[in-house]
């Protein structure tokens, strides 16, 4: 009966996923197809998510969006936990210093999710939707991630194959990303050389929490037309030392091994 509880409990929270500042609002029948559900289970679901403030639904159109529970939970976590104040100066720096896109992502389960962004004011750099979804095996965040992570959690992260490719260069298989763990590991940065989006280069290193585990990655997404060894050594100098920054001001500790 509590494995029963669990999964019902787990698939309504995963269909807030789907909303984004792209999908602001979603119609049940949409929401059924984009999760893979039947129009009854993704209505119970968005009842419970409703009566408890995480969706609301406009009475004009009927399609759903996000509540106001959300909004005063992140409040909570804010003031208890002010992870957000801490990453923003130094995002800020970052993109800087740099002259490139800068971010922060940090670990809610299994799920990767952007805490913030700050772009450089030049005609062209790269984009960061912030609601969207970051795969872990193809980008450099997930991937400095789980690279510090022990196995098993670094597997469940992963998730299973098969890997989803969106370029040419996506690491297609989990031979190829256990590869990348390993040299990410021994550099202390991961790199995604257009692993996500072509023309996009990433730069992460994580930031630990006082058990010596990751909790989150500051990133550099850098136009890969613009991407030469110089650009390289400076990005991976400011982030490095923004890591060392940020695990600091969280009490947190690197890992001695894994």
């Amino acid at each position: 009966m509590a494995k029963t509880t669990m999964s019902t409990v787990d698939r309504a929270f995963s269909f807030l996923r789907y909303f984004s500042v792209h999908a602001p609002e979603i119609g049940l029948s949409e929401l059924a197809r984009m999760a893979g559900h039947d129009k009854t289970t993704t209505l119970r679901s968005l009842t419970a998510l409703e009566r408890n403030g995480f969706v609301e639904q406009d009475s004009i159109t009927k399609k759903y969006r996000l509540g106001l529970t959300p909004i005063n939970l992140a409040r909570i976590r804010e003031r208890s936990f002010p992870i957000e104040a801490i990453l923003k100066p130094h995002i800020q720096k970052l993109a800087r210093d740099t002259g490139e896109t800068a971010h922060a992502t940090l670990v809610a389960g299994t799920v990767l999710v952007t805490a913030f962004t700050y772009e450089p004011e030049r005609a062209t750099r790269v984009f960061l939707d912030p609601s969207a979804p970051l795969p872990v095996h193809a980008t450099a965040s997930g991937l400095a991630i789980a690279a510090h992570l022990p196995n098993p959690q670094s597997e469940l992260l992963l998730g299973t194959a098969p890997f989803e490719s969106f370029t040419e260069q996506t690491p297609p298989n989990r031979e190829e990303i256990a590869a990348l763990l390993h040299t990410i590991r021994a550099s202390g940065h991961a790199r995604a050389d257009q692993f996500y989006e072509a023309d996009v280069i990433g730069t992460a290193v994580p930031f630990f929490s006082p058990s010596g585990l990751p909790v989150g990655a500051i990133a550099v997404a850098a136009v890969a037309s613009r991407f030469d060894d110089n650009l390289s050594q400076r990005i991976i100098a400011a982030l490095t030392s923004a890591g060392h920054d940020i695990t600091k001001e969280l009490g947190g500790r690197r890992p001695e091994s894994l």
